[in-house]
């Protein structure tokens, strides 16, 4: 038979907020629990009443198989519980012993119908919904043990409910968070009864941390002592150890995410398997085989959509209750959402860089020599001028590395995009951990190195027989040098000062480490730009016979070559003029009506002539009109 799996806090939270305890009508409630208890007992054929008589069926553990069986108990135990907490209301003005003596006994009936789940649950439930029936039985009792003022006891049951309660919310599904909610009307009794207790730093502690101080310290290791009060404690402390090892801490989740040299924590061990999985695939893919990388690829986008799964369903449970254990909730999938972001960017940018790594080697050309580069765009048409050919094997080549840069940047500014939006849904201790800013910043310093290669490679493109805009490719060779080139080193410097744990390199994901270049790299680009720059300086400012000759005179193109890198000339332009350095003509601007605004106050009117003229146009027009009615005179 399989395992029942059954949500009892969801429930049980729904069903108190839709059904009066959202306006403190306990009666309302009760009387829900009753009519609702008596369809499901009829659907459950559990039904205790018919013609012929009355004929009690309770739940046992021989007929226990469905989640119907669970919410009968509930019902039953909801059903008492609203009627004890409506007999306090109506004790609280008038203090009639009578009343609290009743109190009692509801209390002890929803006691003892939770009893009844939390006993037979662990027989045709899974591990988590006995778990959680337990905590759901000990919360009532607790209330019930306040009530008869047994103040170790109440502690004890407020405590061991607490800690249950936490772990399930650690090892299992958002759901379970909605549970401190229910635990927030234990504070109050969390509070006195360890006032009474005399327990120490209880008078300036939260009731979450009086719960686990009295837990670790009173209760584990005194298993006669809590029995006495909690009779399934041995069982209890035994399916905890199984379920998963104590942490003490009520936002610490058991599954877990090792990135850039911090932990993030979070409930769903569907999503852990997935990161574990992926994390595998992308250690495998690291050689060159395309199908494992792609099969990474495909698994951490599964993570992305999982986590976002999961997000949304924590944010569901956040508009019920708005508790710790849901904010750190939403922290952490969010967070697992920025790696699954962060790796496929990475990945992507890897693949781009490739690809444009091999179509420069292939072709026989790098970026750290600029002759060669220019020898290397002379020889496809050492047999004759260029004829525009469109599938000539270099110069299409090269357009192509420019369109992969172009893409690697496109990715870069999409990822940082990404870390802005995702960043606003961490938690500052998570921002802390996983230095979300430091992202940001290694992608905005990656952005500027792809950028000085891509106007690197453009300007050789300009450069080609194919193009021949001379003047172009000096432009972007200047940018690469003044600007681009600079501006990524100076950023690149800003990362390097950073104290960055040597830890923070990932295993799981080599491409991660550093999206950041070295500043070295930076370098060979500066360095090859501005040698570029002298020989397509020197193309620049030549006669028309050099430029014509580099365009239609193939043979003499290696010699050109040679001569332009050997030659300092010193009429050579030092740089490239730039919009300002030019004289700007003077145009005919249209006046606007604003130039009348503005100049208003400074220009002398005639204001007599100007009245005179506009008294002799009134009467003119008015005489016209007048005329057009009546006739003219």
């Amino acid at each position: 038979m399989a395992l029942v799996s059954f949500d009892i806090f969801e429930y049980v939270h729904d069903s108190r907020q839709a059904h009066g305890l959202r306006a403190q009508d306990y009666t309302r409630y009760r009387r829900f629990c009753a009519h609702h208890l008596r369809t499901v007992r009829k659907a459950a054929k559990l039904t205790q009443g018919s013609a012929a008589g009355f004929s009690k069926l309770n739940v046992t553990s021989e007929n226990a198989s469905s989640t119907l069986h669970v919410e009968v108990q509930l019902l039953q135990a909801e059903r008492a519980w609203a009627y004890a907490m409506d007999l306090r209301e109506l004790h609280s003005r008038t203090e009639e012993p009578r009343q609290r003596q009743h109190v009692v006994q509801r209390l002890k009936a929803a006691v003892n119908a939770a009893h009844t789940l939390a006993a037979i649950a662990p027989g045709f439930c899974d591990a988590r919904t006995a778990l959680a029936a337990a905590a759901y039985w000990l919360q009532l009792q607790s209330q019930l043990r306040f009530e008869l003022q047994q103040w170790e006891a109440a502690l004890d049951s407020a405590a061991l409910a607490r800690v249950i309660t936490d772990r399930l919310a650690q090892a299992g599904s958002s759901h379970f968070a909605l549970a401190h909610a229910m635990l927030e009307a234990l504070d109050p009794i969390v509070r006195l009864a360890a006032y009474q207790m005399r327990v120490s730093g209880a008078q300036h502690a939260a009731p979450a941390a009086i719960a686990v101080q009295w837990y670790n310290s009173s209760m584990r290791g005194a298993d006669d002592r809590v029995s006495a009060a909690i009779p399934e404690y041995a069982d209890i402390s035994a399916a905890l150890d199984k379920l998963s090892a104590p942490t003490g801490e009520s936002v610490a989740f058991a599954n877990e995410l090792h990135w850039r040299g911090g932990t993030v924590s979070f409930a769903s061990q569907e999503l852990a398997a997935q990161v574990d999985r992926a994390q595998g695939l992308l250690k495998a893919a690291s050689g060159d085989s395309s199908d494992s990388l792609d099969a990474a690829v495909a698994a951490y986008r599964k993570i992305g959509k999982t986590a976002r799964r999961c997000y949304s369903e924590s944010v569901v449970a956040a508009q019920k209750s708005q508790t710790a254990a849901l904010d750190a909730l939403l922290s952490a999938y969010a967070a697992v959402q920025l790696y699954s972001v962060c790796v496929l960017s990475a990945i992507g940018v890897t693949q781009l860089v490739n690809e444009a790594q091999s179509i420069v080697h292939a072709c026989g050309a790098t970026s750290n020599s600029a002759d060669a580069l220019l020898v290397w765009l002379a020889e496809p048409w050492a047999d004759g001028p260029w004829t525009g050919d469109k599938n000539s094997p270099r110069q299409p080549g090269l357009a192509q590395v420019v369109v992969c840069y172009d893409k690697v940047r496109q990715r870069l500014a999409a990822l940082q995009h990404s870390v802005t939006e995702m960043e606003a849904k961490l938690l500052p201790m998570v921002r802390r951990e996983i230095r979300t800013q430091q992202i940001a910043d290694e992608a905005v310093a990656a952005e500027a190195y792809y950028t000085c290669l891509r106007n690197y490679y453009s300007a050789l493109l300009h450069a080609s027989p194919a193009c021949a805009q001379y003047v172009d490719s000096l432009a972007l060779l200047d940018m690469v040098v003044a600007e681009n080139a600079p501006h990524a080193t100076a950023l690149t410097d800003q990362l390097t000062k950073r104290d960055v744990p040597p830890e923070a390199a990932d295993a799981d994901a080599p491409c991660l480490c550093n999206l950041a270049p070295l500043p070295d790299k930076i370098a060979q680009v500066a360095v090859a730009a501005e040698t570029a720059l002298s020989v397509v300086r020197g193309l620049c400012v030549g006669t028309s016979e050099n430029t014509k000759a580099w365009v239609h005179s193939p043979i003499s193109r290696l010699s050109l070559v040679a001569n332009t890198l050997a030659s300092k000339s010193a009429s050579v332009p030092q740089r490239v003029p730039n919009l300002v350095d030019f004289a700007a003509d003077f145009a005919v601007v249209p006046i606007k009506p604003l130039f009348y605004d503005l100049a208003a106050p400074a220009i002398d009117f005639d204001m007599s002539a100007i009245n005179a003229q506009a008294d002799k146009q009134g009467a003119s027009k008015l005489g016209s009109i007048i005329g057009s009615l009546w006739g003219s005179r």
